[in-house]
Order: C-alpha cells, then sequence, then structure tokens
C-alpha cells in the first residue's frame, strides 16, 4: 500500500482537523456583562464580545496579539491549535483573560495587551468562595490554611493509610497512573458557600484487595518494577466506603452524618456530584446507592446535627436503578427549597421522566410522560415557573438521539420545545440564565451557533462552521441509518463513514468498530470535532479512508432510548448487542458496496472485549479482529461495573468470560493491552491468551510497556499496528514498508463530553 494511503488518513484524526474545520465548537466565556468567544477564521482569528440583550458583536482584539504575548513570556511560538480552549475564563474591570499553558496561569490584559503569569494557586488544595482560606490534605489527615498569613491548622488527626480524609478510592481507575504522573489531586470535599463548613469523608479502603501491575521497562533501571493498589472485582466481599462527614472550620467540629457509610465501588458519592449544600449552608443533601444499584435514595441531613431524613426512594427489584443515563450518572434532582418540593427523574414508566415530590410527605406528581425521555434537568425559574430540560425523542419524525431543549410549568402543563432546528442541540446557558448558546448539527452537516433568549429567539447568530477544509481532503460526509434490530421491532440507528476516494461501483470490505455500552452509546449523531476520543466519528474516518467502509451502531443494551431497550442486555453483558451489528451489516449491504465475505472488527476497552466476543461468536461473519485493552472477564473488572449491569450472581459471568468460548476462535486476531492499565488490568488479556493457547488457536499479541488504559489508545504506535493488521488480513494489501507513526493528540486538545 502506497504510505500516502496513510499520511492521509491521518489527516482525518480529530486533533489533524483543527486546520480544516473551524468554529465547530464555540467556547463560551460568560462575564456579568456579555459573552465572549474566539472566532476561527483562515485569515485572521479575533476575539469577539456579544451584547447579552441586542446581540451586537464586537471584535476586540486580533488573536495573534494573545499569541505574541504569550510566546514573548515562554520565550517560544505558540500557535492557536495549542490554546486550551475550553480552559479560558473572562474578567471584567479591567478586562483580562485568564487561562493555563503549559502548567502555568496566566492573565492577558485585552487594553495594555500584554500576558502576565500570575500567582498560581496551590493545585493540592480547595480554595474557600471568599478565598480566604485553603484545605489541604498532609499524612491522610486535613489542614486548613489561612491564605493571608499562611497559618495552618489540623482539622482531622486520625487519619492513615487507606482510612484516610478526602480521598480518590483506588478503584477510580487511575490510581497507579496518578502516582507514576506526579498528578495532585485536590481534596475530594465541598465548601459551604458561605465557607464556614466543608463536606467531606472519611474512605476506608482497608479490607479491599489488592492489585498488583509490574512494570517490566521502567525509565530509571532495569529491575521490573511492582506497583500496587486497591480494587475491588465483582463479587468481591469489601468495596470501599465513605464515611460522611461535615467540619465547621470556624470552631474545628466535627459531625459525622448519620448514616452507615455510602458504597465508593468507583468513585465516591462527592466525585460524582451526588453530595451538595443547601443554598444557606445549613444542611446537606445526599444520595446512597445500594450495591448493583437495585436502590438510590435522597438524604438531607442536618450540617450542625448530621441527623438525616429520606426524601426519595427509587429501587427494583429487576435490574437497576441509576440517577440517568448519562455517563458519570449525573444526578438530574432539582431541590427547591422554597416550596418545599423536588424535581427527580425516573425510569418507572419505561422512559426517562420528571416526577415532582413534596418533601413532606413524598407523593410524586407527574411533570413529563409519554415514550419519549428527559436527558439533563437544567433549571427551574421560579419567578416565571419555567423548568427547562433537554429530552429526546418527543417527535417520533425524528432521529431519537437528537437532543432540544424544553421546557413547561412544574404541573407539566405548556411543554415546548424551545430548539426546533432539526438537528442535535447543544446548550449552554448564560450564568444568569436570560439567555443560552445553541450549536446545532447532524453528523454530516456544519454546526450553527447561535445565541437565543429563554423563549428560544435568536438574539444573535454566531457562527456556522467553516469545513471547506474537509471538501479539500476529499472527504465524504458519514450517512446515517436505521435499520431494524434482531427482533424485527426496535429501530437502531448508526453511521457509515467512507474513503474519501468512495466509489459506490466498487466493493468495499466492512469494519465494525464498536463499543457496546451499557453505559454509554457509541454512535455521535452530530458532528463535533472535539468529542471524547474513543467515540470520535473521526477516528473511524481515518480507519475508513486506508480503503473500508466503517460502521459505529448502537444495538439492543445501549443507553439513549427506553429503558427496555437498555436494559435487554442485563445479565448477559456479553451480547453486547452483536446479534444487532450482524443483521445491520447485512441489511445495509443491500444499499452499500459491503464486502459480506471480508467483515472485520475493531474496538478498546468495552470494544475490545466485544470485537472478540463476536469473533468467537460468529466466526464465519467476523474475520479479521483488533481488540485493545479488553475487559475479556468481568470477574477481573471493577465492581461497579459488572455488579450494577450484569447484577451479583457471579455464577453468570463463566459463560460471559472471553476465555469461556476460546476454541470457538477461527480468524486472524491481535490482541493488544498496555502493561500498565490500571482500568482493565493486563491480567484479562493475559488469561485470554492462556485459553487460546490451551485450545491450540493461532492469535496475535501486542503488549505496550509503560502504557496505560488512556495513553494506549491514541498511541502512534497503537494506531499505526491497528491499521496495518487491517489493511494486511481485511483489505489483502501489504502495509507500506516505511512504518509511518502517526502525530501524537496533544495535550491541551479538549475531551468535551455530550451526550
Amino acid at each position: 500500500m502506497d504510505e500516502n494511503i496513510y499520511q492521509r488518513a491521518e489527516k482525518f484524526l480529530p486533533w489533524n482537523l483543527q486546520h480544516s474545520v473551524l468554529n465547530s465548537t464555540i467556547f463560551p466565556y460568560w462575564s456579568t456583562e456579555a459573552l465572549y468567544y474566539f472566532q476561527d477564521n483562515t485569515k485572521e482569528k479575533v476575539f469577539l464580545k456579544v451584547d447579552y440583550n441586542t446581540g451586537k458583536k464586537e471584535v476586540l482584539f486580533p488573536v495573534k496579539n494573545l499569541l505574541e504575548a504569550i510566546s514573548f513570556q515562554l520565550h517560544q511560538q505558540i500557535d492557536f491549535s495549542q490554546l486550551p480552549l475550553d480552559k479560558f475564563s473572562v474578567q471584567e474591570n479591567p478586562r483580562c483573560l485568564e487561562f493555563s499553558l503549559h502548567k502555568k496561569k496566566w492573565r492577558y490584559d485585552v487594553e495594555k495587551n500584554i500576558c502576565i503569569q500570575e500567582v498560581d494557586e496551590p493545585n493540592d488544595c480547595l480554595i474557600s468562595p471568599n478565598k480566604n482560606l485553603s484545605l489541604g490534605i498532609k499524612n491522610h489527615n486535613l489542614i486548613l490554611t489561612d491564605m493571608v498569613s499562611c497559618d495552618q491548622i489540623e482539622l482531622t488527626s486520625d487519619g492513615k493509610a487507606y482510612y484516610d480524609y478526602a480521598a480518590s478510592p483506588e478503584t477510580n481507575t487511575r490510581a497507579v497512573s496518578q502516582r507514576l504522573d506526579g498528578s495532585i489531586q485536590r481534596p475530594v470535599a465541598i465548601w459551604s458557600s458561605d465557607s464556614n463548613k466543608i463536606v467531606t469523608h472519611k474512605l476506608d479502603q482497608r479490607n479491599v484487595k489488592e492489585l498488583h501491575i509490574l512494570q517490566n521497562a521502567p525509565s530509571e533501571s532495569q529491575r521490573p518494577v511492582a506497583h500496587v493498589y486497591k480494587m475491588s472485582f465483582s463479587g468481591d466481599e469489601h468495596l470501599p466506603l465513605a464515611e460522611l462527614i461535615v467540619i465547621d472550620v470556624t470552631t474545628k467540629r466535627i459531625t459525622t452524618l448519620k448514616t452507615d457509610p455510602l458504597l465508593s465501588p468507583y468513585l465516591t458519592p462527592i466525585e460524582f456530584k451526588w453530595v451538595w449544600w443547601s443554598e444557606d449552608s445549613k444542611k446537606v443533601y445526599f444520595i446512597k446507592e445500594s450495591r448493583a444499584s437495585k436502590e438510590f435514595v435522597l438524604f438531607v441531613a442536618d450540617a450542625n446535627t448530621g441527623e438525616i431524613k429520606k426524601l426519595v426512594t427509587e429501587k427494583t427489584n429487576k435490574t437497576y436503578v441509576e440517577p440517568s443515563q448519562l455517563f458519570l450518572w449525573p444526578r438530574q434532582i432539582l431541590v427547591l427549597e422554597e416550596t418545599k418540593e423536588i424535581v427527580w427523574l425516573s425510569e418507572r414508566s419505561g422512559y426517562s421522566h420528571l416526577y415532582l415530590y413534596d418533601m413532606e410527605n413524598g407523593s410524586p406528581k407527574i411533570i413529563t410522560q409519554g415514550e419519549w425521555g428527559v436527558r439533563e434537568v437544567h433549571f427551574y425559574d421560579a419567578k416565571e415557573n419555567w423548568l427547562y430540560f433537554t429530552a429526546c425523542g418527543y417527535d417520533t419524525n425524528i432521529d431519537p438521539y437528537y437532543k432540544f431543549l424544553f421546557r413547561c410549568h412544574l404541573d407539566g402543563s405548556e411543554l415546548e420545545c424551545i430548539t426546533e432546528e432539526k438537528a442535535h442541540h447543544t446548550i449552554c446557558f448564560s450564568p444568569s440564565m436570560n439567555c443560552f448558546l445553541d450549536t446545532y448539527s447532524t453528523i454530516n452537516t456544519a454546526p450553527v451557533t447561535v445565541l437565543k433568549t429563554m423563549a428560544g429567539k435568536t438574539i444573535s447568530h454566531l457562527e456556522t462552521a467553516d469545513i471547506e477544509g474537509l471538501s479539500k481532503l476529499n472527504w465524504v460526509p458519514p450517512q446515517r441509518f436505521c435499520v431494524k434490530a434482531r427482533d424485527g421491532v426496535n429501530d437502531i440507528y448508526g453511521n457509515l463513514y467512507f474513503p474519501s476516494y468512495y466509489d459506490k461501483n466498487k466493493i468495499y470490505p466492512i469494519i465494525d468498530h464498536i463499543y457496546p455500552g451499557p453505559q454509554v452509546y457509541r454512535t455521535q449523531p452530530y458532528f463535533n470535532l472535539y468529542g471524547l476520543i474513543f467515540r470520535s466519528a473521526w477516528t473511524a474516518q481515518a480507519l475508513a479512508e486506508l480503503g473500508f467502509i466503517v460502521i459505529h451502531v448502537d444495538g439492543l443494551g445501549t443507553p439513549g432510548r427506553s429503558k427496555e431497550f437498555h436494559d435487554a442486555t442485563y445479565r448477559n453483558m456479553s451480547d453486547c448487542g452483536i446479534e444487532d451489528h450482524v443483521v445491520a451489516i447485512k441489511q445495509l449491504a443491500s444499499i452499500y458496496p459491503i464486502n459480506l465475505e471480508k467483515v472485520g472488527i475493531t474496538g478498546f476497552s468495552g470494544g475490545g472485549y466485544a470485537a472478540v466476543r463476536a469473533m468467537l461468536l460468529y466466526p464465519d461473519f467476523y474475520k479479521v479482529g483488533v481488540a485493545a485493552a479488553g475487559n475479556h472477564d468481568l470477574r477481573c473488572y471493577p465492581a461497579s461495573y459488572g455488579e450494577k449491569y450484569n447484577s451479583l450472581d457471579v455464577s453468570t459471568y463463566e459463560y460471559q468470560s472471553n476465555s469461556y468460548l476460546a476454541e470457538k476462535l477461527e480468524g486472524k486476531l491481535l490482541l493488544i493491552h498496555g502493561e500498565m492499565d490500571d482500568n482493565v488490568h493486563l491480567c484479562a488479556t493475559m488469561q485470554l491468551a492462556d485459553a487460546f493457547i490451551k485450545h491450540n488457536k493461532d492469535f496475535d499479541m501486542l503488549i505496550m510497556p509503560n502504557q496505560n488504559h488512556r495513553s494506549t489508545f491514541d498511541h502512534p504506535y497503537y494506531i499505526r499496528r491497528q491499521w496495518d493488521y487491517l489493511v494486511n488480513y481485511l483489505l489483502g494489501e501489504i502495509p507500506p514498508k516505511n512504518k509511518h507513526l502517526t502525530s501524537p493528540i496533544p495535550l491541551e486538545f479538549p475531551q468535551i463530553i455530550d451526550w
């Protein structure tokens, strides 16, 4: 194969498209006076101010001024693509931009056109709202520092290793990586708005079992280094436990909330934002989740006495309950303290809907209902009696993954969609909640960004993304499709990606670029350069450029639809929706030039598991696979995942282990794993390899020294080896002799989540 094809494919990796796709994502910087943003044009990039009321746009300065100022300070040339666009903020009077770059904080004075390095706030501390105090950790205990006098006070003294204050559990899937890269973790705690109290936890990991990683190629010596951390697998007796406490920093009094410790099998409830202060700083609200997510309860606690009261309970005996189907499961709860009511999201009807609870008697009233789902609860405007939220699937004639902004009254009346354009809408509200930024697009249309009133009326059209650079790359826009699932009833959706030299009269091998969920859906329904890389449409586009048609599809068992759709793989996560992928590809082959004799599959993490599973379940269909960082056995993966989505019945896990079906392997398979992966432990791949060897099966394997879960996926060597394998064994061509390595992802490249 011509090396130029690899170079052409590399151009479609998302971090290499920043000069070809302009203004696809507007990063808003709000002040009390206006909205500000960078306008990225080919001729002159500028910084703009937009008046909230009139929509008038004003150019404040050319971006070259900022680049020259920061380049002068750093003694090196800084390009616009290096700016951390998602990490800027604007301060008024005098007008300044604040941002971080190269691990330093900077302030750019717009009027004086100078860039000044600021005194960095300690990365390992939490600063109080009034900026007078900082909270830190020392020897497993909490330290309070006066920001003016620098005096320190020890708030606790009984903390010790694995029974310490304000820590994140080592089940967070990055514990060893954080140690190795020297990451400084701030205390897991929340200041009250009056700066007088903090809520935090004492984290007990003493009984959690140890896990070991052997680093065979350390930089400092030839002797391997063993790393030990605490990790609970599915079915383990002990999980990390968080004991909630409130500390009054004025009196140093510690109040333990009168509840059993909260389970923390992945992150703690504080890290999930399932703990928060009341507006008056007198109460703490918190969510308590049972093991395997069978019950989800909202409590309120008196911050002075620790007394608690149960407010709302959501539970099931069938599958699981969760605060939302959005990844990292942010709470979708509004506590209306003035009226003593709670807006609560539940899937009890079969779809995600909103209910209104009275705090005193707990009786719910329906706010929204129907065969569509609420995605995010944003806020309630008590003055105008409007509840704002996003939802999907309301209009049955529109793609059910497109998200729209809605509002209604608390009794559900006057429900209206205030983003009517038939596309996916990404919403960002102004701090004063008097207007919002709306960026809308489909997977194959340029994003449009407008500033709108809270009634949905356009105040100002900001940008229509310039994607002319993609035309110069001969980009063939992906095709959104809808086909029937295996049951012949449910619609399933996906995207097809084509090479730039696509010829409809030529037949193409197809690659299933899989991620099975069930915690996220795979198929991106909108145009976005900065989405999470493992979900990115552009990694699929780059793969297609090698000479394939590439498919993204979400089968049964993925979120974003009905509760029944999501629960389809409960107690059988090994299903992975693979049968839906097979029937989808076969249906699409009657429309597009797909070679059903040359079907490949590749995936990472859960997708790595699914790629192997597909080859074992359908050896006559999937002929070539690349499976990276696969969690091939739920019994050697964190409890938070398998126990929730597959149940506590560990006896169901054996069949679902890929090792169980190892004798079924027929095609060409490459296993890849980072040796230092502290999310999906290397044991998962090694145990699968052992099973293949026992069954005398041929397979290929690449272990990447010193790479963890995050660094493996976008590592140039991983990308090259994945491409080579699929080109060689699926396309039937010899990879370029000059072993081409793609450019690495920039450290500043934003990773934006929008579900």
